[in-house]
C-alpha cells in the first residue's frame, strides 16, 4: 500500500473495537489535505481506501460484520481566500449503520466473536503438543470433515469464519478464512489468497485458498477443493482429501492463478512466493 492506504489501515486497526457500533466515525482530520489539493487526489484517496480495506479484511478474519458498501469516506472542504482545507472521516454517511443487517442486534457481534475465539482456543489446546506440520494437517482434516460446501448459499454468513465455524456451511472464501483464522491462533504464518481456479471439468471460476509457512517455505492449501461434494453416504478418500495440501508452485499454479487486484479500484497486492516443489 502507499502511505495513504497505510494511514487508513492504521485507522481501521486502531478503531476495531469502536467500529462494532456501526456508527463510529474515524476522523483523519487534515491528514490527506495535500493529496486532495493535488490533481487526481480524490481518485488516489479512493483507491487508497479500497486497498486499505482489502488488506485489513485479508488480515483480520474476525471482521465479518461490517458491510463495506455502507462505509463511506467523507470529505469536508472549507475554502478561505482561495485556499482549500480538506477534512476526511470514515463513517456510515447517510446509512443508519455500516453493520450487516444480521449483526445489528445488541450483543450479536461480541457473542459470535466469543464463540469463535473459544473454538479456536480449544483447538489450540488440543494441538499444543504437535509439530507445525501435524497442526496444519489436523486443522485441514477438521475443516474438511466439519464444513459443508454451501452450494445454495443457505448459511447466514457463507463467506466468513462465522458461517464456516458456527454454521458449518461456507463457500471457498469461508473455508479459506476459517483456515487462516485457526492458523493465526496457532501462531503459524498464513495468508488468504484470491484469484481464479480451473477444475478438472475445465471450468474456471473465482476462488479463494491459502498459503501457509512451514520449514522456511510457503506452501499452498485449498481446503475447499479437498472437500468435494459427496452424494449419499459416500466418504472422502485420503488421496482426494489431500490433493491440494501443502503444494508447491510447479503443481498448484497449474490450476490456480493469483489475482493481486483483490477488487476493482484498488492497488495490486503481492502474495508470498511458493516453494517450487510440494512439501
Amino acid at each position: 500500500m502507499d502511505e495513504y492506504g497505510k494511514t487508513i489501515y492504521k485507522g481501521l486497526e486502531d478503531n476495531k473495537e469502536n467500529m462494532k457500533s456501526g456508527t463510529y466515525e474515524i476522523d483523519f482530520g487534515t491528514e490527506f489535505n495535500d493529496l486532495l489539493n493535488s490533481e487526481g487526489g480524490t481518485e488516489t484517496l479512493n483507491i487508497a481506501f479500497q486497498s486499505a480495506w482489502n488488506a485489513y479484511t485479508y488480515d483480520n478474519m474476525d471482521v465479518f460484520y461490517i458491510d463495506v458498501e455502507n462505509l463511506t469516506l467523507l470529505t469536508q472542504t472549507t475554502t478561505i481566500a482561495g485556499i482549500s482545507t480538506h477534512r476526511v472521516r470514515l463513517s456510515n454517511g447517510d446509512n443508519a449503520t455500516y453493520l450487516k443487517s444480521n449483526f445489528t442486534a445488541q450483543g450479536k457481534i461480541d457473542g459470535k466473536l466469543n464463540l469463535l475465539s473459544a473454538m479456536r482456543e480449544e483447538m489450540k489446546k488440543q494441538l499444543q503438543n504437535l509439530s507445525d506440520y501435524d497442526k496444519i494437517r489436523e486443522v485441514h482434516y477438521w475443516l474438511v470433515n466439519n464444513i459443508e460446501y454451501d452450494s445454495n448459499l443457505e448459511a447466514e454468513e457463507p463467506y466468513s469464519i462465522s458461517g464456516a465455524l458456527t454454521e458449518g456451511k461456507a463457500v471457498c472464501e469461508g473455508y479459506a478464512r476459517a483456515f487462516k483464522y485457526i492458523m493465526d491462533g496457532l501462531g503459524i504464518p498464513c495468508v488468504l489468497v484470491s484469484g481464479t481456479a480451473t477444475n478438472s471439468s475445465g471450468l474456471t471460476e473465482s476462488h479463494a485458498w491459502n498459503y501457509v509457512y512451514l520449514n522456511d517455505q510457503w506452501y499452498a492449501i485449498d481446503v475447499t477443493w479437498d472437500d468435494p461434494i459427496i452424494i449419499g453416504d459416500g466418504y472422502i478418500p485420503d488421496d482426494t482429501m489431500y490433493q491440494y495440501f501443502l503444494k508447491g508452485r510447479n503443481t498448484f499454479l497449474t490450476t490456480h492463478v493469483e489475482d493481486g487486484y483483490l477488487t476493482d479500484n484498488s492497488l495490486e497486492f503481492a502474495f508470498p512466493e511458493l516453494s517450487a516443489s510440494d512439501y
